[in-house]
């Protein structure tokens, strides 16, 4: 669990820092996005029964994504809107908050962990 954490902290604070040029954030959000659905999906499978917060985050956390990359398939196939602010918040607003609100539940999700690992 703490190596799922590092890796997910050495991608996110990659990808924050990469923004300073925004078109290699957007680049560095594609490895962040892997990680982060990987990461995911391993903590849904071994927390997400065993924790009420781990439970309600992580269906948060899903139902965000999945929306967002509906939201991107449309987009990029059907509307192809020529607006630039509905483009840039759905390729980098939307999906940072989302990677943001992933790194703190992480945080908090591994954390709670391996304090229940311990006390076993």
């Amino acid at each position: 669990m703490k190596t799922l954490r590092k890796i997910n902290n050495i991608a996110f604070y990659t990808t924050l820092t990469l923004f300073i040029t925004l078109y290699l954030g957007m680049l560095a959000q594609i490895p962040l996005g892997i990680i982060q659905v990987i990461s995911a999906i391993i903590l849904t499978y071994i927390t997400y029964l065993k924790s009420r917060y781990a439970k309600k985050h992580l269906t948060i956390y899903w139902f965000a994504t999945i929306t967002e990359l509906t939201l991107l398939y449309l987009e990029q196939f059907y509307y192809q809107s020529s607006n630039d602010f509905i483009e840039l918040t759905l390729m980098v607003l939307f999906p940072m908050s989302i990677a943001i609100y992933f790194f703190i539940i992480m945080r908090k999700i591994t954390s709670e962990y391996e304090l229940k690992k311990i006390n076993l």
